[in-house]
């Protein structure tokens, strides 16, 4: 018949463990925005980390940066207070509160036995996993010719840390906090 038929294999570096999977997430173009604006406009695909969120990028830094630092070790716990976007709201008028989650997550880890507070609002390292992460990503996703870089806020750290390593770049690179 002349036709061939062919297998084409697609081989994808083998990831040695669950926390290996976290990161390096696509950039999606965003057509309608894009030809609506006439500029290009891309997405990171964090939705693609295991979790499904931009936040499992942060707590990889956090949980690495607290077994590095001796703060969490083999077989401890980990505390934290969190309530996503609509906690955030909140949590800024209960700072005071001794019964706001975060404050009972601090007394919690304080309190017990081989526990670590994870501490996402205060800890560098939630900002620092974004610098060392997703900003080289987009940048390298982009070839170095990203002009804007546009998030929502939740702890702060993830406009933080891509903000702080795509100026180092480019100081042409504006950053935008949206509120959703």
């Amino acid at each position: 018949s002349g036709s061939t038929n062919r297998v084409i294999f697609f081989l994808m570096p083998s990831i040695p463990d669950f926390c290996g999977s976290i990161g390096n997430t696509p950039l999606i173009r965003l057509n309608k925005l894009s030809e609506f604006t006439g500029c290009e406009i891309l997405g990171k695909a964090e939705f693609l980390n295991p979790g499904g969120s931009v936040k499992d990028r942060a707590v990889l830094g956090i949980v690495e940066s607290a077994e590095k630092n001796g703060l969490l070790k083999p077989g401890g716990t980990i505390v934290e207070g969190t309530a996503g976007n609509t906690g955030i709201g909140l949590f800024l008028g209960a700072l005071r509160d001794p019964g706001n989650y975060n404050h009972i997550a601090k007394r919690v880890a304080e309190e017990s036995e081989n526990v670590f507070w994870a501490n996402q609002f205060d800890n560098t390292a939630n900002t620092d996993s974004h610098f060392t992460t997703t900003g080289p990503e987009i940048w390298e996703q982009t070839n170095g010719s990203v002009s804007a870089f546009v998030t929502a806020v939740g702890t702060g750290g993830t406009i933080a840390g891509v903000s702080r390593y795509l100026k180092s770049q480019s100081d042409q690179v504006r950053t935008v906090c949206v509120d959703p």
